[in-house]
């Protein structure tokens, strides 16, 4: 009886030695393959795609800004649950590697819908009229908005411009999208004189009635009259639907 029980003190103690053993081994399994993951997939280069007005450089330093971990296998799993867009005008971001140690990054940029020149600095806003953000550069293809007055411009909230100009703003400015067409300025009078300025060409919308027939006629116009004038003034404000009165100006 007492060799019974030496023998199964003995086996205990082999049990829990042995469970020792493999939790050591457990942990240099787990210990080598948490190195290997630091070491193998540390970042040393990062390729960005897919930008247009968004240097390499500024989405790199947003980037590193906000929740950066050296490791290519962290930042993509991070990015695909917090999804993260790091700058205002970014639409979305994915993220992939190359040969473990390359981030790379795909951009997806958003519309900057306008401009207003505000306190010697441009301040870009989207299609919702939020003014997101202000710089000193001046984006091709991005409409200056001129002659709206308006108070303290804050970003991230809507531009207070006064009377009902924006929602007109914001229908010339989703026409250009839709039609493709290259305006440099939106410029108002007032809410029923408008102009707009593509290049050397003026075109005079008149009011914001028929808004869209009138912008649905501006490229075809333009590529007919540059074919014989290099600028002059394009009048649309006796366009109707139903009588499209269009007239040039040298």
């Amino acid at each position: 009886m007492e060799n019974r029980n030496l023998k199964l003190v003995k086996n205990r103690k082999q049990k829990k030695y042995n469970k020792a053993i493999f939790f050591l081994c457990l942990i240099a399994v787990l210990g080598i393959g948490i190195y290997f993951l630091i070491t193998d997939f540390s970042i040393q280069n990062i390729e960005v795609k897919g930008n247009t007005t968004y240097t390499d450089a500024e989405i790199i330093n947003a980037v590193k800004s906000q929740d950066y971990v050296d490791n290519t296998l962290v930042m993509i799993a991070q990015n695909q649950v917090f999804g993260q867009t790091y700058l205002p005008f970014i639409e979305n971001i994915s993220m992939g590697y190359d040969k473990s140690h390359t981030l790379k990054i795909k951009v997806k940029e958003k519309l900057r819908a306008g401009v207003f020149e505000y306190m010697n600095k441009n301040v870009y806003f989207n299609s919702e009229g939020i003014a997101l953000e202000s710089r000193n550069q001046l984006f091709d293809g991005v409409p200056v908005v001129t002659g709206v007055s308006f108070n303290k411009m804050v970003l991230g909230k809507k531009i207070p411009v006064d009377g009902d100009y924006f929602d007109t703003i914001m229908n010339i400015t989703k026409k250009i999208s839709t039609y493709g067409l290259e305006i440099s300025e939106i410029h108002f009078e007032n809410e029923d004189d408008i102009t707009l300025v593509s290049g050397k060409y003026q075109i005079y919308l008149g009011s914001s009635l028929y808004l869209d027939g009138k912008m649905s006629k501006i490229a075809g116009i333009l590529s007919a009259v540059s074919k014989e004038h290099k600028k002059g003034v394009i009048d649309m404000h006796l366009y109707t639907d139903e009588k499209n009165i269009i007239t040039y100006h040298k």
